[in-house]
């Protein structure tokens, strides 16, 4: 906190607790704010109260629109140019359109939305991102979970069609497992990730407030009345879509949304989409979409290549192991798993740069916000800046009695005068603290990211364990289990599934926070020279891909020995790996889900909540 002019030289002890929300409990006044600013020349207006929905839902003000059309143009409407307006609207365009022409097309965009006491989400965003990157950012929000539904709907049949017509064990070096089990599902979580509202006509869309579908673009009169009662539209939304890029903490009315909304909505109802996230996220599941393309040439150059390879390989281990086939079986399938490592070098360092941008983003919007100053936006219209500066204190005003549940946790217990609170401070407060532990607890700080948006950056590889398992090695069934060493075709695929599904949740989502810290690395080394950065990517960044396949190695080598040469030993071996192997993903996905930890004072003094007294 800034602290004010001290009151009087009587001394008191102040400890502050934590922000919780925007107080939750309370509501501000049900008056209309006498706040005036300048709109474009339109003269003053006055910002409404957030409770002042009545006299909104009269006016027939707000507005809504689906997520259907929202994705509609293919985010034509984030050009902020009067062709994308007469594109959105459905209106045909001229070069120098007429101002009748402009008007119809701005009434025929309004009319897109509909009259609404109620809208799922509020997309709060700034003007001056992207287009592409804010629709690439909604796609991922609204149409990820429907595009990979229908990617595992779609791999299913391919699947029950394929043992449908051949039978499970006769697939084995079939020239259909791959394009049928990976490139269909993936070609249908690409539609479905860009058109899956408009494929599905729009069933599961929620309604959504955007404003430049919601407020009207070219009836300057109601423009104004939309405009001023934007507390209320922000208010009365089930949650908040944060579409951030580096200019979003900069813009004022970005803060005024975002302080309407930790009033009555909260940070635990902030959906915060960075918008490097969409384009991260596609360009690691089209490098391993690569990665096994790559595998699947290979496995046709070489077919049964691990199958043929083993009895050379188990040759020479015996050499150096004697007798012990559980330990020959092991290396041999450490040798193998480590081999088809070489599928990653193409793509290791591509994903370098990929990574770099994403560390490079996510540092910057973690940063913006624990530095988060509302007196620091930048404002167009110098009155603008008294107007929402006036809404937010009004929105976190507190009295003596409630001003401890507007602070901070962790504060050192100190002896100091009393200043008076400033609901300003109190707004940068909840940014820097509860809103940005929020952001956190969604997608991790910058060297983590979620397990969940692992699995799916990996969805091409997961697919591909079917090609793998019903394939047999790219060779006939019967003979890849009798020359790998087991007993049946269905013991060999047993153990294939097992084995793989173990790799995939515990090893191949390793890649991504093992990948981040060896970019960090990479830039701290060569800070101030990109072609140094470069030399050192191309040693390092392999590394990681390497060390998630020393993982897969392992895994495979501990379950097909134990089956193969069973014993109490190798069964604590396997479960000793399983555990670390479990224990390294908890360490690496869970951290940031976790309490935090007791905080110290750069006095060695610990950090306590305790209430006021």
């Amino acid at each position: 906190m800034r602290p004010g002019p001290l009151p009087d030289l009587e001394s008191s002890t102040e400890v502050t607790r934590p922000l919780s929300g925007c107080l939750s409990s309370r509501r501000p006044s049900q008056t209309t704010l006498h706040l005036e600013m300048p709109l474009g020349g339109a003269g003053f207006i006055r910002l409404q109260s957030p409770d002042a929905f009545d006299e909104v839902l009269e006016s027939g003000n707000y507005r809504s629109i689906s997520a259907q059309q929202l994705l509609s143009g293919h985010g034509s409407i984030f050009d902020d140019t009067l062709f994308s307006l007469f594109a959105a609207s459905g209106s045909p365009a001229r070069r120098f359109p007429t101002r009748e022409e402009v008007q119809m097309a701005g009434d025929s965009l309004f009319q897109k939305s509909r009259e609404a006491g109620h809208v799922d989400f509020f997309i709060s965003h700034s003007w001056k991102a992207e287009r592409w990157s804010k629709f690439l950012a909604l796609c991922m929000f609204f149409n990820l979970t429907l595009a990979i539904k229908c990617s595992f709907a779609m791999w299913c049949a391919a699947a029950v069609a394929l043992i449908a017509s051949t039978g499970w064990t006769s697939l084995g070096g079939s020239y259909f497992n791959f394009p049928c089990l990976v490139c269909l599902p993936m070609a249908t979580f690409f539609i479905m990730f860009f058109w899956g509202q408009q494929i599905s006509a729009g069933l599961w869309s929620p309604t959504v407030w955007l404003d430049r579908f919601c407020i009207h673009q070219t009836d300057l009169e109601r423009k104004q009345q939309q405009i001023v009662s934007l507390p209320v539209f922000v208010a009365r939304s089930s949650r908040m879509l944060l579409l951030w890029d580096d200019t979003y903490f900069d813009r004022l009315w970005c803060h005024l949304e975002l302080a309407t909304f930790a009033c009555y909505g909260g940070a635990e109802k902030v959906d915060v989409v960075p918008l490097w996230l969409a384009p991260w996220l596609l360009a690691s599941i089209l490098s391993h979409l690569l990665s096994v393309t790559f595998l699947e040439l290979l496995e046709h150059a070489f077919p049964s290549w691990s199958a043929q390879w083993l009895p050379g390989i188990l040759s020479v281990l015996e050499s150096h192991f004697g007798d012990n086939q559980a330990l020959q079986k092991f290396a041999a399938m450490w040798v193998i798993g480590m081999t088809s490592s070489i599928i990653a070098l193409p793509v290791s360092i591509p994903s370098f740069f990929a990574f770099r941008l994403k560390l490079h983003s996510h540092q910057l919007m973690l940063s913006q916000m624990a530095s988060f100053d509302v007196r620091a936006a930048s404002c167009t219209v110098p009155a603008d800046r008294s107007a929402v500066e006036q809404q937010v204190q009004q929105l976190f005003r507190s009295d003596s009695g409630s001003r401890h549940q507007l602070l901070d946790e962790g504060e050192v217990h100190l002896q100091r005068f009393l200043a008076p609170w400033d609901p300003l401070d109190g707004f940068n407060t909840y940014v820097r603290g509860t809103l940005r532990e929020a952001v956190i607890a969604q997608i991790g700080n910058e060297l983590e990211v979620p397990w969940h948006t692992c699995m799916t950056a990996i969805l091409p590889m997961i697919l591909y364990s079917s090609v793998n398992i019903l394939g047999c090695d790219n060779g006939s069934c019967e003979e890849s289990a009798r020359v790998s060493g087991y007993s049946s075709v269905f013991q060999y695929m047993e153990v294939q599934v097992v084995a793989w599904a173990l790799s995939l949740v515990t090893c191949y989502v390793l890649i991504f926070p093992v990948l981040l810290r060896m970019v960090k690395f990479v830039v701290s080394c060569g800070s101030g020279s990109y072609p140094l950065q470069c030399v050192l990517a191309g040693i390092w960044c392999p590394l990681a891909f390497e060390y998630c396949y020393f993982c897969v190695s392992l895994t495979w080598g501990s379950i097909v020995s134990l089956v193969q040469n069973y014993s109490r030993v190798q069964l604590i071996i396997s479960l000793a790996i399983m555990t670390g192997l479990v224990a390294q993903v908890i360490f690496l996905f869970c951290g940031y889900t976790m309490p935090r930890r007791q905080h110290v004072s750069c006095r060695c003094v610990t950090r306590e909540a305790t209430g006021p007294g």
